[in-house]
């Protein structure tokens, strides 16, 4: 069973599309993905493995916005920065403040400056903050990257700086903390912020998104499967990476942190979440959907409370 439940409704205009709490807001498809989607499906029908192969590429392809001016000035901000190996890869990591270690860990196509709103907050209450950009991500180099990267940085970061007290990770930022604690990540706390922890509903909003049509979508499963398999050394992904093995037998305190009109993530899966995250405490929003909840000071405040009690 779940721990205590706080509810954190943020007001909307009268009118608003997003005051309607259906449970999951509408998501608007850009119309170069539905082109994309459109001439896999037609090049599906001559030649699937190859349209199902440019898919999968696609799944693990990181999606950067234009570079600006105050990124930079951001990350420049930072008391330290240290050069941490990861795999092939080197990343700048970002240290604020002293005192416990909270290493903060973004979502796919994210980056270590969606926590800027957290680390004042953190830092004048005797934190120490770790933000970074997963290899691929931000302003690190190359195109691509996956699951298992976000999870090495982690504990890469563990064990070339030191004993991590609080995690606070987004969307699938959250399924790779949770897998780090299955090979060696030790925190006392994790704060999850919208998590996305099943990787089964993770292809469906993928395949809906693109509007493959069936045959593409049955390769595209294989095909993922497959090379996410590899990656995991032989477990099957399908079955792994979902709440109940994931935080099966995990015993740090917990923070989820979620919102009714969350875009990208069903509210089933938060229940899943829920049930299977034996003592954690909820906060649940509305109005903040999967990214402003990164943002919000009421968000921000209550996780820090949070922290402070342990």
């Amino acid at each position: 069973m779940s721990g205590s439940v706080t509810r954190l409704f943020k007001p909307v205009k009268s009118g608003d599309p997003k005051s309607k709490s259906s449970g999951r807001a509408g998501r608007v498809v850009p119309l170069k993905y539905q082109m994309f989607g459109l001439g896999l499906n037609v090049a599906s029908r001559i030649r699937n493995q190859w349209a199902a192969e440019v898919a999968s590429n696609f799944w693990f392809t990181v999606f950067k916005s234009q570079r600006k001016p105050w990124v930079e000035v951001f990350w420049q901000s930072a008391d330290q920065r240290v050069e941490v190996q990861v795999g092939d890869h080197t990343i700048p990591v970002y240290l604020w403040g002293q005192g416990p270690l909270v290493l903060t860990m973004h979502g796919w196509s994210g980056s270590g400056t969606q926590y800027r709103q957290f680390i004042p907050t953190l830092v004048e209450a005797g934190y120490q903050v770790a933000a970074f950009d997963a290899p691929g991500h931000g302003l690190n180099p190359g195109k691509q990257s996956h699951l298992l990267e976000f999870t090495d940085s982690l504990l890469s970061i563990q064990q070339q700086i030191g004993t991590v007290d609080t995690v606070l990770a987004h969307s699938l930022g959250a399924m790779a903390a949770v897998l780090a604690t299955h090979r060696g990540l030790n925190p006392q706390q994790m704060v999850l912020l919208g998590p996305h922890l099943d990787v089964e509903e993770m292809f469906r909003s993928y395949r809906r998104l693109l509007n493959f049509n069936e045959k593409l979508s049955n390769q595209f499963y294989e095909n993922i499967g497959l090379r996410m398999s590899d990656l995991l050394d032989g477990d099957n992904p399908w079955k792994s990476l979902k709440p109940e093995k994931l935080l099966n037998g995990r015993d740090y305190r917990g923070l989820l942190v979620f919102d009714r009109e969350d875009e990208e993530i069903s509210q089933s899966l938060f229940a899943a979440i829920q049930q299977h995250w034996q003592g954690c405490e909820t906060l649940e929003t509305e109005g903040l959907g999967h990214q402003r909840i990164l943002k919000d000071e009421a968000v921000v405040k209550t996780v820090l409370s949070f922290l402070q009690r342990a």
